[in-house]
């Protein structure tokens, strides 16, 4: 009797009960009652922040599918305005840099906005991360895919409009370096077969943004910066003698001379290798230092291939042309 009734109990459970004419229906047994009242409700779309729902959302850019990826650089960059001043952008920066060599070109695409959304807005946060640009900078100019190496120059170019400054200070000769690389003029121990892709068969898009960039570092490295001033901000040139004994305003102004930086020595070619790293720090730092390593290491090469692309014209002759009349006013003597 016992079985069958509680049988009979878990039945009525699944049980649809008829209701009878004039009567409502049962109460539920988990309803809520809402006849209280409340002096204030919170509701959570009326929260100024949403950090937690973009923090959640970093993963989604090493998402396998391209399309999530691309959708969220769309979702991060209409968001810049609001979370400019935040705690997220640190990790957004070092979930999205990586993208540089990302496979798809809308990923790629979508990246380049986001990074010049930010420089609009406040450049101080690219020049934060200006170490790890240089990296994947770096990594892409020799990557082994041609469409990501093609596309290395445009993110150069991208971040020299907001940190120029920094990135001379911090890998002027090893950028130099890369990007020759890729118009596959390689010298001074670059990657030869890294510009392969540019030797023969040019792409004359992708070469003229390669000259851009080239023009760019040669520019920026090599000229006074006093020199390179906008006519809106010719009233506001600085007195040249006081800069010198003024707070240095760049982060890790004195980060050439590696006081807090741990080495590891090889047993061979030691010599040689401090002086590369040196020649590097050094050219990098000082105007005159790359001046002069421009001028006995470079500048006789990319004026021969600067020559032959002035002769075939075009856009990348225009380019060339720019280059040539720029390395004539540094090095007129």
């Amino acid at each position: 009797m016992t079985k069958s009734r509680k049988q009979k109990q878990k039945k009525q459970d699944f049980l649809k009960k008829k209701l009878k004419v004039g009567k409502t229906a049962p109460k539920a047994s988990n309803i809520t009652d809402t006849s209280f009242v409340a002096r204030t409700i919170s509701i959570r779309n009326q929260h100024l922040e949403h950090d937690n729902d973009l923090m959640k959302r970093l993963s989604l850019l090493k998402h396998h599918n391209a399309t999530v990826r691309r959708e969220t650089l769309q979702i991060y960059q209409k968001a810049i305005p609001r979370i400019i001043n935040t705690r997220i952008m640190a990790p957004l920066l070092y979930h999205a840099i990586p993208l540089i060599v990302d496979q798809d070109k809308d990923v790629r695409d979508g990246l380049l906005l986001l990074i010049e959304e930010i420089g609009n807005i406040d450049p101080k946060i690219l020049v934060l991360q200006c170490n790890v640009f240089i990296l994947y900078f770096n990594m892409a100019m020799t990557h082994i895919v041609p469409r990501i190496q093609a596309a290395s120059t445009r993110f150069l170019i991208c971040l020299m409009k907001y940190c120029s400054d920094e990135i001379v200070r911090q890998a002027w000769l090893k950028l130099l370096g890369s990007v020759l690389s890729v118009l596959g003029w390689g010298t001074m121990g670059s990657n030869q077969s890294a510009g392969a892709v540019q030797r023969k068969k040019r792409d004359s898009k992708n070469t003229k943004v390669h000259l851009d960039a080239l023009f760019q570092l040669i520019e920026k490295g090599c000229k006074d910066p006093h020199e390179i001033i906008d006519e809106d901000d010719a009233n506001k040139k600085e007195d040249r003698t006081t800069n010198p004994h003024l707070i240095p305003d760049m982060p890790q102004p004195y980060g050439y001379l590696k006081l807090f930086t741990r080495q590891l020595k090889t047993a061979d070619n030691s010599s040689s290798a401090n002086g590369v790293s040196s020649q590097t720090s050094l050219a990098n730092q000082d105007l005159d230092t790359r001046q002069h390593v421009f001028k006995t290491e470079y500048l006789d090469k990319i004026q021969k291939q600067l020559a032959q692309l002035i002769k075939e014209g075009g856009e990348c002759g225009k380019s060339a042309n720019s280059i040539n009349k720029l390395l004539e006013e540094l090095f007129a003597d």
